[in-house]
């Protein structure tokens, strides 16, 4: 039932995800941050998935919902087969779960974290007579269903100007940019040098950057530099012209790669195994390693000397570069989607996508350059702090959930 406090405002947040991504990890970052002398937070999403077992972690309430698993996705355009859309459509007995959980907890207001929940979700608010708004965390085109669900929400929010909707009103339309807690995502030296060992498994501390090599105390070796990806491995993140680049680069300066990440599905695996294959033919083993996925990526940042975004289809606005940014690093990344938005000459390089040979240059003109590196490094937290503050973006949020319900 709805709490006895009617100063609160109970919100549903759906999720679709099977995993954890992106949006998963900003939803939960929102959960974290959310004032609860305002809102009482309840979440449905796949009950046995790993991205429940975080919410029922936090203190926001778990409702399982029949919900399809995240899909397959592998075109770099066309984001849905005929054959997604029909186990779609095989899950109208959510919205029936929906409206009972709507009814059951008095929901003031739905907030979807994808389109097939909105989808979904929206039918449940009209029902209901309630607001619903979405996180548009995607840059891609789904044509009909994206003017299907632009119809049942009251507001988008968009997580950079890539996801805008040109059809849509703008005046229902909110650019909030992803968040970092800037506060609490900075690792101590100590705990950069306990990774660096571990990774490198050298008796001696490895020097990642001038920079660590004088606070941190480390002495240098002769890995001069240290990259790497901090993603779901998957085809269209372009992993695989990031080997061919180190290919390229390690025969002038000595360097390594971190691969940093896990697979979601088979194909997903498969992909996981011929960059791996590709690394033995180039004959780059020594200088790429797969870490697999860690859990507290802001270690791993602050060990990077750069962070690498390759990807070949354009995502919305990647936590990685993000999180790059937080903890003062420049990104070398591909020009489409957000990323484009998120990565200025002041913080970054943008590269032309599938194109080794092109990251291996930008990542020689950083190596041989290291004010350049540092200052980059400088300006992007600058700029993280400007734009990517979680608190500021959780009550920026916040003013969307009472402007709604105000008008409700």
């Amino acid at each position: 039932m709805k709490t006895s406090d009617t100063s609160k405002s109970n919100i549903l947040y759906l999720d679709s995800g099977s995993g954890i991504g992106g949006g998963q990890r900003s939803l939960l970052l929102l959960l974290s941050l959310l004032d609860r002398n305002r809102w009482t937070p309840f979440v449905g999403c796949l009950g046995d998935s790993a991205f429940a077992a975080e919410v029922a972690k936090t203190e926001a309430k778990l409702i399982s919902l029949s919900l399809p698993a995240a899909h397959n996705k592998t075109d770099k355009v066309k984001r849905f087969t005929l054959r997604d859309l029909l186990e779609d459509f095989q899950q109208f007995q959510v919205i029936l779960q929906l409206h009972r959980a709507v009814k059951r907890y008095a929901i003031d207001l739905i907030h979807a974290n994808s389109l097939s929940v909105a989808l979904l979700g929206g039918m449940v608010a009209r029902i209901n007579r309630i607001p619903i708004l979405m996180h548009k965390r995607y840059a891609t085109s789904y044509g009909i269903l994206d003017r299907l669900c632009e119809k049942l929400l009251h507001r988008v929010i968009l997580v950079s100007e890539a996801t805008r909707w040109d059809f849509a009103p703008e005046t229902k339309q909110t650019l909030i940019y992803n968040g970092v807690d800037l506060d609490a995502f900075q690792a101590s030296p100590k705990e950069v040098e306990t990774l660096r060992r571990e990774l490198f498994k050298e008796s001696k501390a490895v020097r990642s950057s001038a920079i660590h090599c004088a606070s941190s105390g480390s002495v240098e070796s002769e890995i001069s530099l240290v990259v790497g990806v901090v993603t779901r491995i998957t085809p269209e993140k372009g992993i695989h012209f990031l080997v061919r680049a180190i290919a390229e680069f390690k025969k002038k300066t000595p360097i390594k790669l971190l691969i940093v990440g896990g697979p979601y599905f088979q194909k997903d695996v498969d992909y996981m195994d011929s960059l791996k294959r590709e690394v033995s033919d180039l004959g780059v083993e020594d200088s790429v390693i797969f870490t697999g996925f860690l859990s507290d990526t802001r270690i791993v940042m602050s060990l990077l000397d750069i962070v690498l975004v390759p990807s070949i289809i354009p995502e919305a606005c990647p936590r990685t570069i993000i999180e790059a940014m937080a903890v003062g690093k420049p990104v070398i990344a591909t020009p489409l989607g957000g990323s484009k938005e998120l990565v200025t000459p002041e913080t970054g390089i943008l590269v032309p996508p599938e194109n080794p040979s092109a990251i291996a240059a930008a990542v020689a003109a950083l190596a041989t350059d290291r004010e350049r590196l540092r200052i980059m490094g400088a300006a992007a937290h600058t700029r993280a702090t400007q734009l990517f503050s979680s608190k500021k973006n959780t009550a920026l949020t916040e003013a969307v959930y009472t402007e709604l319900l105000a008008a409700s």
